[in-house]
């Protein structure tokens, strides 16, 4: 197994590549995570939904995919599944000639959310009490650094 592990060494100091990984890590953690402590029956990008719409009630479809790096049509299918479940409401409302839908957590749905944001808040305190409030803000800064400088090299579209 170390003979197999050593084939990657190069890659240990690689930037893009620990990046990358942690990403993927990332993930699959959420996916674990979210399937033994929240709930198994709804996927990471339906949870994320639910907190958007919790923290951002007026969120539109357009910022929803936006932040999910998804096309508006796929995050229209979401949301209709997810009304479906019964885990939000989708109501829609005219202005000026424009067709807005807005949506609104259930009961079903603020109870998943509710345990999904206590769950991820032990993650919150795990990581509080493992780096200090100036090292999680410099890594943040760091991280937007890095999106800042491969954006300047190819324009990324968020969807």
């Amino acid at each position: 197994m170390k003979k197999n592990l050593r084939r990657f060494e190069h890659l240990e100091e690689n930037l893009a590549y620990q990046i990358d990984y942690t990403s993927n890590f990332n993930k699959s953690f959420r996916r674990e995570y979210q399937s033994k402590y929240i709930n198994n029956k709804i996927t990471p990008d339906e949870f994320s939904i639910l907190y958007y719409i919790f923290f951002i009630p007026d969120i539109s479809q357009s910022e929803l995919a936006s932040l999910l790096f998804k096309g508006k049509a796929h995050v229209g299918k979401i949301l209709n599944d997810m009304e479906e479940m019964g885990l939000i409401k989708r109501t829609a409302e005219t202005r000026g000639n424009i067709i807005i839908k807005r949506n609104e957590l259930t009961k079903k749905g603020i109870t998943i959310f509710n345990q999904g944001h206590k769950e991820f808040e032990k993650i919150k305190i795990i990581m509080d009490e493992n780096f200090t409030k100036d090292e999680l803000l410099q890594f943040i800064n760091y991280l937007k650094k890095y999106r800042t400088i491969l954006n300047s090299l190819v324009d990324v579209k968020l969807k």
